[in-house]
């Protein structure tokens, strides 16, 4: 982190340098990469279809924990109805069944992140092709996206990227 830090900082002064040397005046933006993955609308989408994909295996989950908890409630009521035998075997299943149920929970936890992530990667480029145009659009020299320590609102173009996305959106690309 200190070192991209570093790099970024070196990045910018030689920049700076460059410009002072041409005397050419140059057209600089910021872009907020982490605030279009949060607000673009079509991240609400992409999280709603992965959703749907799982939801099979969500489903299955909260069947199996229904039947542990009707386990343990019969584990439970019949404390003195059963043999020390049956209660040990009963225990023993209901412990058996809260691993499998973990196993599959973080499994399917796992197999989401994964999904998200090749979706948010998918976008992640079309966030690209539209800073891209957008910046030809205003005729900019250098759009600067990602870690950075100060941005003057006058030049972060995060909510025009929005704009567009959301037409987009709109227009179902």
């Amino acid at each position: 982190m200190r070192m991209r830090f570093i790099r970024i900082l070196f990045g910018m002064a030689l920049l700076l340098g460059l410009a002072a040397t041409v005397q050419a005046e140059v057209a600089v933006a910021y872009v907020d990469s982490a605030r279009l993955l949060k607000e673009a609308p079509q991240i609400e989408l992409i999280k709603q279809r992965i959703r749907e994909e799982f939801q099979a295996r969500d489903q299955r989950l909260a069947e199996m924990q229904k039947q542990i908890g009707l386990l343990n409630e019969r584990l439970n009521s019949a404390d003195t109805q059963m043999s020390d035998e049956d209660k040990h075997r009963l225990q023993n299943d209901i412990s058996a069944r809260k691993l499998k149920y973990k196993h599959m929970r973080d499994e399917l936890d796992q197999d989401k992140q994964l999904r998200f992530s090749e979706e948010e990667e998918k976008f992640s480029r079309v966030i690209r092709e539209v800073i891209q145009q957008l910046a030809q659009d205003e005729k900019l020299d250098l759009v600067l996206q990602g870690n950075v320590l100060w941005v003057s609102p006058r030049i972060d173009l995060t909510g025009k990227v929005l704009q567009r996305l959301q037409g987009m959106q709109e227009q179902g690309n």
